[in-house]
């Protein structure tokens, strides 16, 4: 576990220049809020705190994956004025339970409630059995564990097909709460939320505003009923 002691998780301080800043944020998503228009916007977590600057083995990296889930976001960030500018008046907000998904939706929300729902954790990244020499960085091994989950080597972790089917009914969650509440916004995970989108698209939601898939990022959909 010696490779584990530049990987530590950072505690996360909520500083009351989020609240500030969401209470500060006047422009609200670019939807109408006529009767009939369906709002979706789904962003990706901040920045984790974890250390990804260590080489580690498939065993190492599963530890470290682990520590990743249950880790926060890295100290010292801000969301992005845009992103809170995009949910200021939004009045329901999800998030997954990782802790790093939680704390963004909390850095964004401001004073505003937080639904929490399992269905919206990330799709898992269980590495391939390799020799304990073969060592790589984070980042290389959760491509190579994708390929190979994609694939079907899952280790007995979530396989590829039930991913699929939880994004599914997802997607279908996700749909009957903006039927409710007309603009939502899910704060969750880079892989899932890619996965969520083609069953978005089969209801009827058009992605009106794509930010890319790197931290704080966001995308919103749309459907006109």
């Amino acid at each position: 576990m010696s490779q584990f002691k530049n990987a530590q998780v950072l505690n996360y301080k909520m500083t009351n220049s989020y609240i500030e800043d969401s209470e500060k944020a006047s422009k609200t998503l670019p939807v109408s809020t006529k009767s009939g228009v369906k709002t979706i916007l789904i962003g990706r977590h901040g920045k984790p705190a974890l250390c990804r600057k260590v080489w580690l083995t498939s065993d190492g990296y599963k530890n470290w994956w682990h520590l990743y889930d249950e880790g926060g976001l890295a100290e010292g960030q801000k969301p992005p004025r845009k992103l809170l500018n995009a949910v200021a008046k939004t009045k329901f907000i999800i998030s997954s339970p990782l802790r790093r998904a939680h704390e963004t939706a909390i850095a964004v929300a401001g004073e505003r409630n937080i639904a929490i729902d399992e269905i919206y954790i990330e799709a898992p990244l269980p590495p391939p059995p390799l020799p304990d020499f073969v060592k790589f960085r984070p980042k290389i091994w959760g491509f190579i564990s994708r390929c190979t989950w994609f694939v079907g080597l899952n280790l007995g972790a979530e396989s590829h097909d039930e991913a699929k089917a939880r994004a599914q009914s997802a997607a279908g969650k996700l749909d009957s709460l903006a039927q409710e509440h007309g603009t939502i916004a899910l704060f969750a995970h880079g892989w899932f939320n890619r996965m969520m989108r083609p069953y978005l698209k089969l209801l009827g939601y058009k992605c009106i505003e794509d930010g890319g898939d790197w931290h704080w990022s966001y995308r919103i959909y749309q459907k006109h009923d």
